[in-house]
Order: structure tokens, then sequence, then C-alpha cells
């Protein structure tokens, strides 16, 4: 099978015949490689000078990794027919070449890249088309509700509106539509001709916190006054943080000692520590963490997680948090209610409230057996939920379309 991946993450390409990318898209794609056999990707191709992460650093792909570039032009400010007659006419040999073609949801100014999908549907082709997050509900948060006057607001939510139609119209038209997150089930799947819901952890069976490391950990939560609350993310608005250092507060006004930590970096860090402070809050901001093997040394020797997000955000952390057999605490919504089983490896609390939110965190501080039954709960979930399980899965759905 001729697989060929569409996307606008660039790379770029290093003399001898390596390619440079971020680091948690090259996992990506060597998961998908180990699933499916060797890809194609098509990409916007750039200067390594001008090739930015999305968090932990960049990786290289070589020739032995069976994953291969299509240059794609670099995308531009504004509307080019130069550019659009050229990116159309490389996208269009590159399907022609091409078994499967694979896009996903896109923003503007990348929505061009559609052209891909339409091709193919045009030509009959195999199509894949997946939908990562409910990004209509997390731009509405992040950048319409964020526009600096009410006729910016106007031209934003038109423009969500048709990125929003657009993903409509491609699950469908596509033979299979994978849908990465429970929000997006529920806004997509009711338009979509053959789509099923899939889970995207990064880890591994041997990622999981062993059984003995779970144990020392509950033996010493069973005798300690203080549990150790962790949190990781992007510090944004739509995060809640903000929310959960309040309810910190309101656990400390009833004599509920904890230990917490917020882990990462954005601009609503300076508010977030200038209000534990306001709060008279010992809460630790050590910065973001720089991988994957960091993060889960940093979440192994907590007791709960806290993921207080304001929209249907779905992080991978939930399932990160699984691997360290930490029970999640998170509002509820959408993105959280089919991943977060409440009662049996956390615990949902109602959105945006924060003594909803303290009174779980008292709820597992008052019950160290419901914190042990459910950080065990978490634990078995993550082995069960492994990143090869879910490739493998995805691979057999893929092939099934031709059979």
């Amino acid at each position: 099978m001729r697989y060929l991946l569409i996307t606008h993450i660039p790379y770029s390409q290093q003399p001898g015949g390596e390619f440079i990318l971020d680091r948690l898209w090259a996992e990506d794609l060597k998961g998908l490689v180990n699933a499916v056999g060797p890809i194609t990707i098509a990409a916007p191709k750039l200067e390594l000078t001008a090739l930015q992460a999305w968090g932990a650093g960049m990786a290289t792909l070589r020739p032995e990794d069976r994953v291969s570039f299509v240059a794609l032009p670099p995308r531009v400010s504004r509307i080019s027919l130069e550019r659009r007659l050229r990116l159309h006419s490389i996208l269009r040999r590159a399907v022609d070449n091409a078994d499967l073609i694979h896009t996903s949801n896109l923003f503007e100014p990348d929505t061009d890249l559609y052209f891909a999908h339409d091709y193919a549907v045009r030509r009959k082709k195999k199509t894949l088309f997946v939908v990562a997050e409910d990004f209509v509900d997390m731009l509405q948060w992040e950048w319409v509700r964020t526009a600096p006057n009410r006729l910016q607001r106007k031209r934003r939510q038109r423009t969500l509106h048709r990125q929003d139609k657009a993903v409509r119209t491609r699950v469908a038209s596509a033979s299979l539509t994978f849908l990465h997150t429970p929000a997006a089930v529920a806004r997509y799947r009711a338009f979509a001709a053959n789509a099923i819901a899939i889970r995207q952890p990064v880890h591994e069976r041997e990622d999981v916190l062993s059984l003995t490391r779970l144990e020392d950990r509950l033996l010493r939560a069973s005798t300690s006054a203080r549990l150790r609350l962790v949190a990781a993310s992007r510090m944004q608005p739509l995060k809640g943080l903000d929310l959960l250092l309040r309810a910190i507060a309101i656990l400390q006004s009833r004599s509920i000692p904890v230990e917490a930590t917020l882990y990462g970096d954005g601009p609503q860090l300076p508010a977030l520590r200038a209000l534990a402070d306001r709060l008279n809050l010992s809460v630790a901001f050590p910065g973001p963490l720089a991988s994957a093997s960091a993060l889960r040394d940093a979440l192994a020797d907590r007791d709960l997680f806290l993921m207080p997000h304001l929209t249907n955000d779905f992080g991978r952390a939930f399932f990160d948090a699984m691997a360290a057999a930490l029970p999640v605490i998170a509002f509820r919504s959408p993105a959280s209610q089919d991943t977060v089983r409440d009662t049996l490896d956390g615990l949902l609390a109602a959105n945006a409230d924060p003594e909803s939110l303290a009174g779980c965190i008292a709820r597992f501080h008052h019950n160290r057996p419901f914190l042990a039954q459910a950080s065990h709960a978490a634990r078995l979930r993550a082995l069960d939920n492994t990143k090869s399980f879910w490739s493998q899965y995805r691979s057999q759905l893929i092939q099934e379309l031709f059979l």
C-alpha cells in the first residue's frame, strides 16, 4: 500500500537525506510506519533556521525510518495564485502515485491542502480523514473570544464557521474518518460516512509505572497527611489552572493540606504566580518538562493528576497520568467524560467550579483506600491503552478499506 500523508507541519531536509522535524510529530510518524509500513509525507519544506518545534525540540528522521517527503511550497501570508497552482500540481502528482490519501482538519491559511483529499475523492482513491481535536471549541475560546473588537470577532467567527463546515464536508466524503477525541465524535460523527473513535496515547506497556513503585507510593500516601497534586499543561486561560489554585485555597481554608506542582509555561504564568501569592499558597511552578520521559518521572511520585480544562480540549496528558497510575480529576465535559471513568480511575467536577474541584480532591484526601483503588484502575487502563495497541487497531481499519 502506497501511503500518502498530507500535512501542514513543516520539515527541513539536510545533506545526506536526513529530515529535521518536531520531535512529537516524528514519534507519531515512527508509530505510523510500524503499523502500516513505509509512508510518504507531503509537507512544507523550510530552511532549518525557519523551523520551530511545538514543544520538546526537534528530531531527525533517517532513510532507515522509512519516511520519505514530498516538498510543498511554504505557506504565505497573502493569496498567491502562482503558489496555489504549484501546490495543486505537486499534490495532484502525489495523489496519483498513492493508494491511500491521509489528511486531517486544517486551519487557515493551510486549508488549501484539502485539495489533495478532494482530488483523491474525485479519482475514487481511498481516503483517510483525521479530526485530531475539538478545534471549534478551542478556537472559540482562544481566538474568537479574544478578538480586539466586535468587527474582528465577527470576522473570526465567520472564519471558524468556514473551517468547521470544511471538516464536515471532508468527513462526509472520506472512505474512513478517525475521530481522535470524544468531543470530535460528538461534533462530527453524525456527518461522517464511516467514522470511528480513536485514542492516541504515547506510552507503551514498559512505560507504565511498575506495580512495586505504585505500592510504595500508596504506602506513603496512606500515612501522609498531605496529598501531592500535579498538573502539566500550557499556561493558558482555557486550561483552568486559576480555578485549580482557588480550589487549593478552599482546601487550605478547611485545613486540608496539599502539595501542588504545576508544570508548564505560557502567557498566563505570571498571573498564576501572582494569584498564588495573593491566596497565600505554596505552589511550585518548575517550568516545562523537556521530554516524555521527564514527564513520566515527574508524575511517578505524585498522588493525583489535575486537568481542569474549561473547554473540550483533549490532551494526551490524560493517558500520561494513567501511565503513571495517577487518578485524574477533571472538569466534566465531552473531552473528559469518555476518558476519565468517574469514581473508577478519577473524578469529574462541575465545570468551572472551584468548590466542586476542591470537593473531588478532598474526597481522595479523606478516603485513602479509594485513592489506592483509583490508582490501580488508572494503571490497568494504561496497560490496555498503549500506543502500539491503537496503532495496530488503526492499521487494521485501514487495511479493511482494501479488502
